[in-house]
């Protein structure tokens, strides 16, 4: 509204005042105001500049609300997936584990003695078939 009221200084016309009383023809073309509308746009002038800067720190605030808003989701997202992958290594690991555990027999004299009696029983066997 300031503006287009200022509008006019911004066209390079410059300003007239005069005061009229109720029925007088006004001696300009133009807008008339009362004193009751002069003083609300005196005053809108003089707030203007302070009512741009809260304007101005509003709105930088609830944009630095939502950067913050949004690093922390970020955040809890990466702690997130962190969780995800090391729970993952955790249960590779214990696979492994397991696996090698039983890829080794857990008793390596007993199956080398097993195949030895085993490898001899057998030859006996065969020797005598033979013959």
């Amino acid at each position: 509204m300031i503006l287009l009221l200022l509008s006019s200084l911004a066209w390079g016309g410059l300003p007239e005042y005069t005061y009229i009383e109720a029925g007088e023809p006004a001696p300009f073309p133009g807008r008339l105001f009362n004193d009751v509308a002069a003083d609300i746009l005196a005053k809108q002038i003089e707030m203007g500049p302070k009512e741009c800067q809260i304007n101005l720190e509003y709105q930088l605030g609830a944009q630095q609300a939502e950067h913050r808003q949004a690093i922390e989701k970020l955040k809890s997202s990466h702690k997130f997936e962190i969780q995800i992958l090391e729970a993952e290594v955790l249960a590779k690991k214990e696979r492994i584990k397991n696996l090698e555990e039983l890829k080794t027999p857990p008793k390596k004299q007993l199956w080398f003695y097993l195949g030895l009696i085993t490898g001899v029983v057998t030859t006996i066997a065969i020797a005598k078939a033979v013959e």
